[in-house]
């Protein structure tokens, strides 16, 4: 609970910082590309360093690495209120934070998710994965009204994300703070003998992502569905400021008050895993998604802007519990950082190429273009992912966990 306390606090502080970028980045530049390129460099750790984090994180001391993660993030996020109030900020200078932020994010992700199994009996993960997800979505609802309010009562737009900025700082260093109090270890006992190089581990790792069927094509399903919806948010918020003519604080205020909905469904995901089987929640998912990029597309006002994100928020913590919940129990603890990490490489590494790509888009054929680029996107993996899942022959993957043989190796469904 002080793990999970901390992470909700952490939580607070990345959902500040989802509306302060863009803000941040179009207030200094006005260019909704440039805004996309900042997003991207926040977003670029997760393609660049998740893979070797995990091989680190299998290795090193998993509490140690979230601590000094969370103070780094607070020591670089300190940086921009600090320029700001001396007239020395720049988007280059709100990039580099934004890079560094995401290089903090990726190993203390990798090694929160990893350490899971070691903090609660197995019995257990998906409740406290449906927790981490509660958190999450709280914090994102939570974290989009301060940052709205903060922005709507500031001078400026600019000065308002400054601000949002200087409380996400603090956030993470709480959260560092409460790590403090932990003295549980975050991973079993490792044997000692010769380290083999880091190109083997990472070998090793894909090696068993590659084998899980199931995991192989949940994994292409999800990394095409996260560049597609990576730029949905900076699209969003220019469509709501320059289509609708509404104040970037209220979207902040409105976004919180639809992200109610995703916590909603967080408090329910527990539940709905042990009863449906994952294959629906996973082509479900991608079917409502597609229907909330299209709803978004053709909205005349910031009502039915904010039923499609509604929609689009509804499904992931569902779908989230159930994925990483049947990941973690498949995987043995010596390779979660790793197989963690592969996953996370594929899944999250898209999302810049995917903002990065958006934000261009936005700016040149406008963020409806987006939104039906997104609809058409989803609805094509919808088709792909019902074909091979029935080609595959692959279980729904219910409520019943991975087993164990006699020799305590995680055994999936998928094993020959």
């Amino acid at each position: 609970m002080i793990v999970w306390g901390g992470f909700a606090v952490s939580s607070v502080g990345t959902a500040l910082s989802n509306l302060a970028v863009p803000v941040l980045a179009l207030g200094l530049s006005g260019s909704p590309a440039v805004a996309g390129l900042v997003g991207a460099a926040r977003l670029a750790p997760y393609l660049l360093l998740t893979l070797l984090a995990g091989v680190f994180v299998d290795r090193w001391d998993r509490r140690r690495v979230m601590l000094v993660a969370d103070l780094g993030r607070f020591a670089v996020l300190a940086t921009i209120p600090v320029a700001y109030a001396f007239g020395v900020l720049t988007v280059t200078h709100l990039a580099v934070v934004a890079f560094l932020e995401g290089v903090g994010h990726v190993f203390s992700a990798v090694s929160h998710l990893s350490a899971l199994p070691k903090l609660v009996p197995e019995e257990q993960l998906a409740s406290a994965n449906a927790l981490n997800e509660v958190a999450d979505s709280a914090a994102g609802v939570g974290g989009s009204a301060l940052s709205g309010a903060l922005i709507g009562l500031a001078r400026n737009s600019t000065l308002g994300a400054v601000y949002s900025y200087a409380v996400d700082a603090v956030t993470y260093l709480l959260s560092g703070a409460s790590l403090l109090l932990v003295r549980t270890s975050f991973q079993e006992q490792r044997p000692a003998g010769e380290r083999r190089s880091v190109t083997a581990d990472l070998k090793e790792g894909m090696a068993f992502l590659r084998r899980q069927r199931l995991l192989r094509l949940l994994v292409v399903m999800v990394t095409l569905v996260n560049f597609l919806q990576a730029p949905l948010h900076l699209a969003t918020l220019v469509l709501a400021t320059e289509d609708l003519g509404v104040n970037a604080g209220l979207i902040g205020l409105v976004l919180a008050a639809v992200g109610l909905g995703s916590v909603g469904s967080a408090f329910a995901a527990s539940w709905l895993r042990e009863r449906i089987g994952l294959r629906t929640l996973a082509l479900g998912s991608v079917a409502v998604w597609t229907v909330a990029a299209a709803v978004m597309a053709t909205a005349p006002s910031l009502v039915l802007l904010a039923a499609g994100v509604l929609l689009t928020n509804l499904l992931w913590p569902i779908f989230a519990v159930s994925l990483v919940t049947y990941r973690l129990s498949a995987t043995p603890d010596h390779l979660q950082g790793r197989v963690n990490s592969a996953f996370r490489t594929l899944s999250f590494g898209v999302e810049p190429l995917g903002l990065a790509i958006g934000g261009v888009l936005i700016a040149s054929q406008g963020p409806r273009f987006l939104f039906w680029t997104a609809a058409a996107g989803q609805f094509v993996i919808l088709v792909g992912g019902t074909a091979a899942w029935r080609r595959k022959r692959m279980p729904g993957t219910g409520g019943v966990a991975p087993l164990k043989d006699t020799s305590g190796r995680p055994r999936t469904p998928e094993d020959p």
